[in-house]
């Protein structure tokens, strides 16, 4: 059995920042992926020369340790990007953030008149509790604008009813925008303290986010970091106070490797990690992380024959008549991601449960039933199609159901009584936060061993009020 003092669970934004932190204060430790490349939902894939997020990132954060980071590892290869992104509603583009005179423009004179209107009764006479997002939302914005700008979207990203999901999630993602911070935004500009999400500018990597994450992989690996790729951890062993151990599976099947640590840091699925525990918990831990669940989307990437389709960088699709959620457009977000600039290359990503329908689906299907959605709102027809992939991403967004809380905290109590064991990350840490976020939890993570810190990594917050998914 081989000795390894310090292992890292998962090499995406959080495992690779704990790592990177540990190796410049001159801790080695061994990162463990089961993917063959870093950066887990941050990474990039090169397809025949064109580059392809596994969704889009933005750079942008209002944590200045992170932003020093970025700029430090990236150099004049981090690129300044105007933002355009815009919703796709009715046959009509309205801007994200949303604009006061374009939303009227688009609503015209009645629907916006019966949107102020609800506007104005919601905020007048409160008729919902705010325990779910569906009233969270009527309350601050009314039942029109709800439904207009909130309820098809949210609905195609959970699956579920807005009755269903937590405030929670409204709460930590929307917080810091109204009305009224749109309407200010309008005649005033955006101001300092307006949330992220309505930033008219980010940073962005020339190659993708793929390539911050690789230099920091290089970074850490010339300090001594050692990197475990196409290994997924099975089974974490533990004495009751301590874990011991990490049992891997290769991908090929072939006899993995059992590692011994001395300290684990976890990225892995909350739930998951819970499961992985050898002898397992109590069967109340058991039953609370079985209550946890999270939504995986899949992305159909396909290249156009055609220079210019449309100029935002994506597109939030809201139409209900389609499923398709969201639509980036790699060539918006830096010129270096498509190899050739007569041709354009197009992320169509999908909200679903691992195992349903659209997930089952072959390759060839998906993206033929993603370009048939495609030419069904008008954007890009399929005669202009050249070639295509699909990506599945399982587990990728953390669902804030009614009730999720209380499980997560009964697996934290639990968890505590492991004196060499720390979760993080938006997967370790059931938080459905941004990258930059869960950066900034690997590296504190990193902190708290090495007692420069004492940072409870379930509490740490940039900023509340971005809606980027």
């Amino acid at each position: 059995m081989e000795h390894k003092r310090i292992v890292i669970i998962g090499a995406g934004p959080s495992g690779l920042g704990c790592a990177y932190e540990l190796a410049r204060n001159g801790r080695a430790s061994l990162v463990i992926d089961k993917n063959k490349d870093v950066g887990g939902l941050c990474s990039t894939i090169n397809f025949h020369g064109y580059l392809f997020d596994v969704g889009g990132h933005r750079f942008l954060s209002k944590s200045e340790e992170i932003n020093q980071l970025w700029r430090g590892i990236l150099g004049d290869d981090m690129l300044r990007v105007r933002r355009l992104s815009r919703i796709y509603y009715r046959r009509k583009y309205f801007n994200y953030p949303i604009s006061l005179f374009n939303a009227l423009s688009n609503l015209g004179p009645f629907e916006s008149f019966l949107c102020v209107a609800s506007y104005l009764s919601a905020r007048l006479f409160k008729r919902s509790a705010d325990d779910t997002f569906d009233g969270w939302i009527k309350n601050r914005f009314g039942e029109r604008l709800y439904r207009i700008f909130f309820k098809s979207y949210t609905e195609k990203v959970w699956g579920t009813s807005c009755e269903k999901i937590s405030s929670d999630w409204a709460a930590q993602r929307i917080r810091g925008l109204s009305l009224k911070t749109a309407l200010k935004k309008a005649f005033l500009g955006p101001g300092k303290a307006a949330p992220k999400t309505l930033s008219d500018e980010f940073f962005y990597p020339r190659t993708g986010p793929g390539e911050f994450y690789g230099r920091l992989k290089e970074r850490s690996a010339y300090l001594g970091t050692e990197f475990l790729l196409e290994r997924e951890a099975v089974s974490i062993r533990h004495d009751g106070k301590r874990v011991v151990s990490v049992r891997l599976a290769r991908p090929d099947a072939r006899p993995g490797e059992e590692i011994s640590a001395d300290y684990i840091f976890s990225s892995m699925p909350l739930p998951v990690l819970v499961e992985s525990l050898d002898p397992l918990p109590p069967g109340e831990i058991l039953a609370a992380a079985r209550r946890l669940h999270f939504r995986s989307f899949l992305v159909v990437n396909i290249i156009l024959d055609k220079r210019t389709v449309f100029p935002d960088q994506w597109i939030y699709v809201h139409s209900p008549d389609v499923r398709l959620g969201r639509i980036q457009n790699y060539k918006n977000w830096s010129p270096a991601m498509t190899a050739d600039p007569a041709k354009t290359s197009l992320g169509l990503e999908y909200f679903c449960g691992e195992g349903d329908a659209l997930w089952s689906m072959n390759d060839i299907d998906l993206i033929n039933y993603a370009v048939g959605e495609l030419e069904r709102i008008g954007i890009a027809s399929r005669r202009y199609l050249i070639d295509g992939f699909v990506i599945r991403q399982k587990s990728a967004y953390p669902v804030y159901d009614v009730g999720y809380k209380a499980h997560v905290d009964i697996i934290r109590g639990y968890l505590g009584r492991f004196s060499n064991l720390q979760t993080m990350g938006r997967q370790g840490l059931f938080r459905y936060d941004n990258s930059d976020h869960a950066l900034l939890t690997g590296i504190y993570a990193a902190r708290n061993f090495l007692k420069e810190a004492s940072s409870d990594l379930w509490a740490v917050e940039i900023d509340k009020g971005s809606l980027d998914l």
